[in-house]
C-alpha cells in the first residue's frame, strides 16, 4: 500500500503542470509572499514556487521545469524581475510556449511577465504594485481584469494575503475560468503563502485540489471550502 502511494505521488509530480489563471502577490510590509492558480488540467500545483523573503515565480502554459529552476536561482541571487524574464527568453526553454510571471520583494513596483506567442487565447497578464495576474485558455479577455480588481479590492480592505488570493481565484472562476472546462471552470486549484522566515518548500499555508473529473465539481470552490476550514483552525 505504501509503495502504491509513493508511486502515485511520483506520478502526480512528474506530470506536466499547466495553468489557466494564476496570481502572485508580495507584501513588502509583512514580507509575506503568495501564489495561487487554477486550471482545467489534472494538477497545476507545480507551476509556481516561492523563495521566502525574496519573491516568487510562475511558469505556466507548457510550464518548463528548467525555466522555473533558473528563475528561482536568479530570485535567490537578487536579480530583478526584468532581468529574470529576459534570461528566460531562451530557446532552450521553448519560451514561446511558456507564460512567465516574476514578482520580488526588492522590486515590488516592477513585476515581470511574458506571454509566449504560442500560448492559447484568451491570454495575457496584468500587473500592479507587488502583484501579477496572468492566464491563458481563458473564456474572455476581461477575465484577468476581474481577477486583478479582486486583488486590488482586497488590498484596499486590508485583507490578509491568503484571503486576497482566494478571492482572486474565485473571481477568475466567476468570470469564466478555463474555457475547456465549461461551467465547471476548473479541475485543479492551489493556494500557497510563505512568511519571510519560512523554510524553502515549507510555506505556512499550502492547500490544493487536483484530479477532479470533467463535469464534476469546480476545484476552485472545493479549494475555497478547504481554505475556510484552514482559516477557522488558525483563528484567521
Amino acid at each position: 500500500m505504501k509503495l502504491f502511494a509513493t508511486l502515485f505521488l511520483l506520478l502526480i509530480f512528474s506530470l506536466p503542470s499547466y495553468a489557466t489563471w494564476s496570481i502572485i502577490i508580495v507584501d513588502p510590509k509583512t514580507g509575506k509572499i503568495g501564489i495561487a492558480g487554477a486550471s482545467c488540467t489534472y494538477n497545476c500545483y507545480g507551476i509556481g514556487e516561492i523563495v521566502p523573503g525574496k519573491g516568487a515565480i510562475i511558469v505556466q502554459a507548457m510550464s518548463h521545469k528548467g525555466a522555473r529552476q533558473k528563475g528561482l536561482a536568479m530570485i535567490r541571487a537578487g536579480a530583478s524581475p526584468e532581468q529574470i524574464i529576459t534570461s528566460l527568453k531562451d530557446p532552450a526553454f521553448d519560451y514561446e510556449k511558456q507564460q512567465y510571471a516574476v514578482v520580488t520583494l526588492n522590486h515590488p513596483d516592477a513585476s515581470g511577465t511574458y506571454t509566449g506567442t504560442e500560448t492559447h487565447s484568451f491570454n495575457g497578464a496584468l500587473t500592479a504594485f507587488g502583484v501579477s495576474v496572468q492566464g491563458n485558455t481563458l473564456t474572455s479577455d476581461n477575465e484577468l481584469r476581474f481577477i486583478l480588481d479582486a486583488v486590488l479590492k482586497g488590498q484596499k480592505e486590508a485583507l490578509p494575503i491568503d484571503e486576497i488570493l482566494m478571492r482572486a481565484l474565485v473571481a477568475g472562476s466567476e468570470a469564466g475560468g478555463d474555457k475547456r472546462c465549461g461551467d465547471q471552470r476548473a479541475t485543479s486549484a492551489f493556494i500557497m503563502v510563505a512568511k519571510s522566515d519560512d523554510k524553502p518548500h515549507k510555506p505556512y499555508l499550502s492547500l490544493q485540489f487536483f484530479g477532479q473529473k470533467r463535469g464534476g465539481m469546480n476545484a476552485v470552490l472545493l479549494l475555497q471550502g478547504k481554505y475556510e476550514r484552514w482559516k477557522q483552525k488558525h483563528n484567521h
